[in-house]
């Protein structure tokens, strides 16, 4: 029987673990790459098409541009002709790199709110695809790459159906498997949040990890390149553990692994994967509400936790928020979701006409400088033009 796979997405995640199932995948398979631009759709199936080839696996891509229609009706329409296994949402209409590709005003409000504020927009798509799999393709598995440490309790809370997560405590999981020497996960369990993608303010609060049931220091060292690694660049292994994940769901495979937001619950966890199901394989000693407790903590760093049926904002989150949107400050009801992030795009849509202040500062001590350097180069006396002491010749 052929495993069919609905991939939602042409970004820089979507392309690695195609790229990665095209040599992974150990049964015959079939990837539809649903995005909006068609040149990108039919470049990453061309791309990751002809990979499988080179490696004999029996995956094909097929690219299907989708255009300017809504993505909901398309994927409605696609998943009653299909009935795929599952569905692989990895794109939003948010970038996590948009601070460091186009800093403006908006940005700069994220970074004093914290990546918890873009919720409502990470949420958007994966909640039309969860919707849309409902309606029409009951049982098909969804899971979701984008911010699904919050996002995917917000999907159950909303009754949408969400298998797991991809990346985050997955990422940060195989780069301790590579320093501890492990063949696999086997032995291994880590608790982990998107947090903890970057250094704890203190040792306390770092990831917490286990090897043979014992509970093991020293992650901040063992992690410490690759939380200084270039997000994009890091893709590499974040889409390769994707494509491991996607593979095992698809042919029932058993693999000891870790995954954000299984069963609906914030963080990241060690789980198993058997015949399509996910469940917690917690340490010794840890009860799944202990679990819980330690992600939720961890949480507060990105500025929102998901309470219920309610997201509330930390405090850092809610002054930033008071000021353009103070209606979504104190958090609000899942069902209201939709409204949120309209909220938000508005306000990006304003932000981002304005430069950010401490980038434009930056600017401005630049230009200085440069006039500054001008100047003593024009009243330095003819003549007196010297070599750095630095050239080497």
């Amino acid at each position: 029987m052929t495993a069919s796979l609905v991939v939602l997405g042409t970004g820089s995640l979507a392309n690695a673990t195609c790229d990665a199932l095209a040599t992974v995948a150990d049964e015959p398979t079939e990837v539809h790459v649903l995005g909006r631009a068609p040149h990108k759709v039919q470049q990453l199936s061309y791309l990751a098409g002809t990979r499988a080839r080179l490696a004999g696996r029996p995956v094909t891509f097929h690219p299907v541009p989708v255009g300017t229609e809504p993505v909901e009706n398309n994927l409605t329409e696609l998943l009653g002709e299909l009935r795929p296994h599952g569905v692989f949402v990895c794109a939003s209409p948010q970038s996590p790199w948009e601070r460091l590709t186009a800093p403006s005003a908006w940005t700069e409000l994220l970074e004093r709110a914290g990546f918890g504020i873009t919720l409502p927009l990470h949420a958007d798509l994966a909640a039309r695809a969860g919707r849309a799999i409902r309606a029409t393709s009951p049982g098909t598995w969804l899971v979701n790459a984008c911010f699904p440490d919050a996002v995917n309790p917000v999907l159950t809370a909303l009754d949408i159906p969400v298998l797991c997560g991809i990346g985050n405590v997955g990422t940060l999981a195989a780069s301790l498997q590579a320093a501890w020497h492990l063949p696999d996960q086997t032995r291994m369990q880590l608790l982990a949040h998107h947090a903890h993608l970057h250094p704890p303010p203190g040792p306390e609060q770092e990831a917490m990890a286990w090897v043979d049931g014992h509970r093991t220091p020293g992650l901040t060292e063992l992690l410490a390149t690759q939380r200084a690694t270039n997000r994009e660049a890091l893709n590499r292994i974040t889409g390769y553990t994707a494509a491991v994940l996607l593979n095992a769901l698809l042919t029932g495979a058993e693999l000891a692994t870790h995954v954000p937001g299984p069963l609906g619950h914030p963080g990241g966890y060690p789980v198993r994967v058997r015949e399509g199901i996910v469940s917690l394989r917690l340490p010794p000693g840890l009860t799944e509400a202990e679990a819980i407790a330690v992600n939720q903590r961890a949480a507060r760093r990105d500025g929102v936790r998901i309470l219920g049926d309610e997201i509330h904002f930390e405090p850092d989150c809610r002054a930033a928020l008071a000021g353009p949107l103070p209606e979504l400050a104190d958090g609000f009801g899942v069902t209201t979701l939709n409204h949120a992030g309209a909220a938000l795009l508005e306000l990006r849509t304003e932000l981002r006409s304005r430069p950010h202040p401490h980038h434009r500062r930056d600017a401005d001590d630049l230009r200085a400088r440069n006039d500054r350097s001008s100047r003593d180069e024009h009243a330095r006396p003819t003549g007196d033009v010297r070599e750095p002491a630095d050239r080497l010749h």
